[in-house]
């Protein structure tokens, strides 16, 4: 609180607060004419407060915190237009738009589990292939499209509840989901023995490998998925009841949240995501195989944290975790055609997460 005086020795409000002397040489009846009078407090000049006027700098960051993430993705792709032979050719598009859909859907699901305060899941990859092994093997012994899709769901579902639960009852989603990976994706290789199965014909190729108006189906559905995931993040009881899990869960469950359902409902969300990117990919290449998805855990891992989303949870948007994939890929495809070899690739990629790790806990340090 700041007070100024005025010519005739008063003093007036200016910011906030009310002026704590009042004018002593003026009389009582002059004071009462001047200013309105509460006990011992005055306020001698109440035209004398004006509102701040609105500041150009905070318009100004706003509009960079909204647009300021595509900055480096329309640069990035700018440059490789310009430098990087068949890079902006149609066919080398294609390919990045699908292979950001793949990524992308299984980070909107991972995403849930970040915002939920429960790190990532680590199993990603090993889900996906599960999903793609129900699915190809019930429909080559007879099954119906929608009987094998339905069943590759609910196994997701019923992989993610156990994740979930486990986690929600203490246990650490790192090791967890690590351990739970590993014993999923040894039961599954036994199971199938290892063989490739082939879909032929393959009654879903148009769903993963076909194009609507020239646009690849499975963006599409990445984008369908996305615009989704953003509206019951944002606009739901249970968006609501997420982000408040991951940050705060004790006072959450003070308020009522049932913050481990919320936490299960979390994996099966990201269970059933990697469920929807093992049946595009059957799809697409007409067959299921137990290495189909190598690297894509760390991928979409690299898409949540490239994307923004808090890795302690808490806040967060879906679309960033889309947008991450997409600046992944195209970061990949542009060391690819370059000639750089796929163990540098990954060893850069997983820098750049990193990198961006340590900046998102020091900006959150700083900012305490």
């Amino acid at each position: 609180m700041r007070c100024s005086a005025s010519a005739s020795g008063s003093r007036s409000f200016t910011q906030t607060g009310w002026c704590t002397r009042r004018r002593r040489t003026a009389s009582p009846a002059t004071r009462s004419r001047r200013g309105l009078r509460m006990g011992d407090w005055r306020l001698t000049d109440p035209a004398a407060y004006e509102p701040a006027p609105a500041n150009a700098v905070t318009r100004e960051r706003k509009w960079l915190k909204d647009l300021g993430p595509f900055v480096p993705i329309v640069a990035l792709g700018g440059i490789a237009a310009l430098t990087v032979d068949g890079f902006g050719t149609t066919p080398n598009l294609i390919a990045i738009i699908q292979a950001s859909a793949i990524t992308g859907i299984a980070a909107i699901g991972t995403a849930a589990i970040t915002i939920s305060g429960k790190f990532v899941s680590l199993s990603i990859e090993q889900q996906a292939v599960t999903s793609a092994y129900v699915f190809a093997a019930l429909y080559t012994a007879g099954a119906p499209v929608l009987v094998a899709v339905l069943a590759a769901f609910l196994v997701a579902a019923l992989l993610g509840l156990v994740q979930g639960y486990l986690v929600s009852r203490g246990l650490n989603p790192i090791v967890t989901t690590l351990a739970f990976g590993s014993v999923l994706f040894g039961t599954v290789v036994l199971l199938a023995d290892n063989r490739t199965i082939t879909l032929s014909p393959n009654p879903i190729a148009e769903l993963g490998g076909g194009t609507t108006f020239g646009v690849p189906n499975q963006a599409i559905i990445f984008v369908i998925l996305l615009a989704a995931g953003s509206f019951l993040l944002a606009r739901t009881k249970f968006g609501r009841q997420l982000v408040l899990t991951g940050a705060n869960p004790e006072a959450a469950k003070i308020i009522g949240i049932p913050t481990r359902r919320i936490i299960m409902i979390a994996f099966v969300v990201a269970a059933l995501a990697a469920a929807v990117v093992g049946i595009l990919v059957v799809g697409q290449v007409s067959q299921a195989k137990s290495d189909m998805f190598r690297g894509l855990t760390i991928d979409v891992v690299a898409a949540v944290l490239v994307g923004g989303i808090a890795i302690q949870g808490g806040e967060g948007q879906l679309w960033r975790a889309g947008y991450g994939a997409i600046v992944l890929t195209m970061l990949g495809n542009i060391m690819l055609l370059v000639g750089i070899d796929a163990g540098t690739r990954e060893l850069l990629k997983g820098l750049l997460a990193g990198a961006v790790l340590i900046s998102m806990t020091v900006l959150k340090a700083r900012n305490r």
